[in-house]
């Protein structure tokens, strides 16, 4: 009987980072380790923003990691004098019932509960209480903003030559954590780091420090 020899190739692990330029990185399975983000943040001089919807993750990271693993990191850059500036969806807003409303049509998780922003601000309240009374050079503020969440921003030095950016944008009807991430320089990316830029100040324009009145 007549055979040939068939090639089996054998399966490749599908890319998690692919480098496509440059100071460009696309993260394609979502969230990032926390070691990454730590990697990430580790450079700044001046300033490191979080935006999210409900920044739950980054605010266990206090309490649910070992302290060598991020908090430690955070006050030593405190320590140095950068800011750190976190920014949340408003819960009494009318963008945020919105907001989930529309995503439990086909996320059920998704549930039409603003307590978990709350729970996490309180979170956030006792962190920022805490490193005022340590006394560091750095600030540490915490936000609301009321505008139907785009994507996930994480900022070092963003006004700076040596600005870095981490944009995830909310893909409907995809957890969160899930979707993609974008990490690129200002430097190596001017135009596009730019576009980016412009949309988080305005996103930012209309925030509120709300924490510092114990108002949540």
């Amino acid at each position: 009987q007549d055979w040939k020899p068939v090639e089996v190739r054998e399966a490749r692990p599908q890319a998690l980072s692919i480098h496509l330029s440059p100071g460009f990185v696309f993260h394609t399975e979502g969230r990032l380790e926390i070691q990454q983000k730590v990697k990430f943040i580790s450079s700044a001089q001046k300033e490191v923003v979080e935006l999210g919807v409900t920044l739950n993750t980054f605010a266990s990271y206090f309490k649910s990691r070992k302290d060598s693993e991020f908090k430690s990191h955070v006050e030593a850059l405190l320590r140095k004098g950068v800011n750190f500036k976190c920014y949340l969806l408003d819960p009494d807003s009318n963008e945020s019932g919105i907001y989930f409303e529309d995503r439990r049509r086909v996320q059920e998780d998704e549930i039409v509960n603003v307590e978990p922003i709350r729970d996490t601000m309180r979170k956030l309240h006792a962190i920022q209480r805490k490193i005022a009374e340590a006394g560091y050079p750095g600030k540490f503020e915490v936000f609301t903003y009321k505008h139907i969440p785009y994507n996930y921003f994480m900022i070092v030095d963003g006004a700076t030559p040596n600005g870095g950016m981490m944009v995830s944008h909310y893909l409907y009807g995809i957890p969160r954590a899930k979707c993609p991430v974008l990490e690129f320089t200002k430097s190596d990316n001017h135009d596009l780091y730019m576009r980016y830029w412009n949309s988080y100040q305005m996103l930012a324009q209309g925030a509120k420090a709300v924490l510092e009145k114990g108002k949540w």
